[in-house]
């Protein structure tokens, strides 16, 4: 019985090892990139709106009026993806958006409908 009994312990000492591990992965690539390395000020390439990124959340402001045009939550995916989700004020809808980022200064994005664009980081926060 002493042998049946130390054989399930560790059974859920390998167990529970796993798990953790799962768990750092997880944490990980939540430091490497997202918040709150994605934080600060990011310019479109357009030169249209500047998108300030804190901590999971984010809106753009336009240059022109520095009204909010769109506002959303960001998530990291891994080291080198993460997605965007947000509402138009202008526009009234929802989009989501998939964007690699190519260096801690760059997001590259494709919207839900194909339309691409990208966001450089003007200061980080």
């Amino acid at each position: 019985m002493s042998n049946e009994r130390s054989f399930w312990n560790w059974d859920k000492l390998v167990l529970l090892g796993a798990v953790m591990v799962g768990i750092s992965a997880c944490q990980s690539n939540k430091e490497k990139a997202g918040p709150p390395l994605l934080n600060g000020s990011w310019a479109s390439s357009d030169g249209v709106y500047v998108a300030e990124l804190r901590n999971g959340d984010f809106k753009a402001v336009a240059n022109d009026t520095g009204g909010v045009i769109s506002q959303g939550r960001y998530i990291a995916i891994s080291e080198e993806k993460v997605k965007l989700e947000w509402y138009g004020v202008v526009s009234g809808k929802s989009n989501s958006a998939q964007c690699l980022k190519p260096s801690t200064e760059q997001l590259d994005c494709v919207d839900e409908n194909g339309n691409k664009f990208s966001l450089r980081r003007t200061s980080q926060n």
